[in-house]
């Protein structure tokens, strides 16, 4: 598989890498100092060890002798050689007994054992220790507190030793200082093959983790891969295609349903403009075709004066139906995806709907029709936009009118329930089938085409009354009886 390094896929991969790289190079350094300091700490407390029993044996010595220099010298030195060099008598052999058993234990064989007295100078030793062993090991000797100890790495030749020196007083202003050294070579050796393993360990496990994160990578990215197929398929023929999100993870799944849902509001969007297109041309084709044919009529021969005023008429009344249409359709679109057209505020909406009253009273006046209002003697406070609001109401009104009957009754009812108000539009007129009731609020529905046609009807004023509704987080409910009349009831929440 050829590498993209300009790709999410690689980029993650690098970055899962270099972050468990440098948690392994971190930890690898804590763990490594902390197991150099834990060895170290051990081998000088190995060594503190050793010096205690060699002072033990030496005093353990000194208990059956002579208190004399000479002695002393000799007990030092068949402490540190276990040799028989000075006096021997019965009673010491405890003594060896125990030093030949602490030899073993503490595996004393090996190390270098070195004894200066308190002017400096060197009164015992290994005897391997050589003079360059014994200036090395007396040198810079920093003054030390009985009681206490030092440590120190003397290099001679090849060789690293790690020497520990402890103070003591024998009695008789016999203050030595104790040393013993052994080489750490093993320890060098444990260190090194530990920082080996560390060093090949860890390009491994990044070799691995490198395949792992590419797997894992491509598993997070397969919704996006989906997504990619998925838009390759969608033209403005087909918007039906959707991404599956069962084994995406949670945040690919926002981002897979949010694609979803712009494909959704895409699709929604392109029938909203097949369906407009069709309505309006469907809307338009009447009245264009009868400007069309009065005005290939009146161009074919002339016409009296009274023939053309009819003829303008005409096309007067054809071209205000077409603006209206026009005006509707775009009111009906900035209200669908133009939220801030509406101005909402708080008032009262029995003052609101007495102005309304007023008003469609003069509205009605041509077909001598009554206007009644029920309205409680309380305020009713709601939020809304005045503008749409009267809008949604004068086209209820202006519809209760058109199919009401010359002397006929609008009754306009305003009653609260449930935290809502509710708004009833009731005429006597006509009715509406039950059959039609689902469909009056559809886009240029009309009930009966040649009286609304009649009426300048565009099939749009209850599907506009709905929408701003809608708006206000409102519905419009609808009751008829054929020959009865009607009744609109807009439910709003109050404030």
């Amino acid at each position: 598989m050829k590498i993209k390094f300009n790709s999410i896929r690689f980029k993650i991969s690098v970055l899962y890498v270099a972050i468990l790289g440098a948690i392994l190079v971190v930890y690898s350094t804590i763990h490594y100092a902390t197991v150099t300091y834990i060895i170290f700490n051990e081998f000088d407390d190995e060594l503190f060890a050793k010096v205690q029993e060699v002072v033990t044996i030496v005093k353990d010595y000194l208990k059956p002798l002579a208190n004399d220099e000479a002695t002393f010298v000799s007990v030092l030195e068949k402490a540190i050689e276990l040799e028989n060099k000075g006096p021997n008598p019965v009673n010491v052999t405890a003594a060896e007994a125990r030093w030949l058993y602490d030899v073993d234990r503490l595996d004393t064989r090996q190390d270098l054992i070195h004894v200066i007295d308190h002017n400096g100078r060197s009164i015992a030793g290994s005897d391997d220790f050589t003079p360059r062993l014994r200036q090395l090991f007396s040198a810079n000797l920093k003054p030390i507190e009985e009681g206490d100890w030092m440590t120190r790495t003397i290099h001679f030749g090849k060789k690293d030793l790690r020497v520990v020196s402890m103070p003591y007083d024998f009695g008789n202003g016999r203050k030595c200082i104790i040393q013993v050294g052994t080489s750490f070579k093993r320890i060098i050796h444990l260190l090194y093959v530990r920082l080996m393993s560390i060093a090949v360990t860890i390009p491994i496990v990044l070799l691995l983790a490198s395949f792992i994160g590419r797997v894992f990578a491509l598993r997070i990215l397969k919704p996006v891969v989906e997504i990619t197929k998925t838009a390759e398929k969608i033209t403005h023929e087909d918007l039906s295609t959707r991404v599956k999100t069962e084994h995406a993870d949670e945040e690919m799944q926002f981002l897979v349903q949010a694609f979803n849902d712009m494909i959704s509001r895409l699709e929604k969007s392109f029938r909203y403009i097949e369906e407009f297109s069709a309505h309006v041309a469907h809307e338009l084709k009447t009245p264009l075709a009868i400007i069309h044919g009065e005005s290939e009529v009146a161009s074919r021969s002339e016409r009296t004066p009274e023939e053309y005023q009819r003829m303008i008429q005409v096309t007067l009344e054809e071209s205000e139906r077409m603006i209206k249409v026009v005006e509707d359709m775009l009111l009906l679109t900035r209200l669908e995806y133009e939220s801030e057209v509406f101005k909402f505020i708080k008032f009262d909406l029995v003052e609101f709907l007495r102005d309304i009253c007023e008003h469609s009273k003069i509205l009605v006046a041509d077909k001598t029709i009554t206007v009644n209002a029920h309205l409680p003697g309380k305020a009713v406070t709601i939020y809304g936009d005045h503008l749409h609001l009267r809008r949604l109401f004068f086209n209820l009104i202006d519809n209760a009118k058109k199919f009401s009957p010359y002397g006929g009754t609008i009754e306009i009812w305003l009653r609260t329930e449930n935290g809502h108000a509710n708004v009833s539009v009731s005429d006597n007129g006509i009715g509406i089938d039950e059959a039609d009731l689902p469909k009056i609020f559809g886009k240029f529905y009309r009930v009966d085409s040649e009286t609304s046609r009649s009426m300048n009807s565009t099939g749009l004023g209850l599907n506009l009354a709905l929408s701003i509704a809608k708006a206000h987080h409102g519905d419009i409910e609808v009751t008829s009886q054929v020959e009865k009349g009607s009744t609109f009831t807009v439910v709003l929440p109050t404030a």
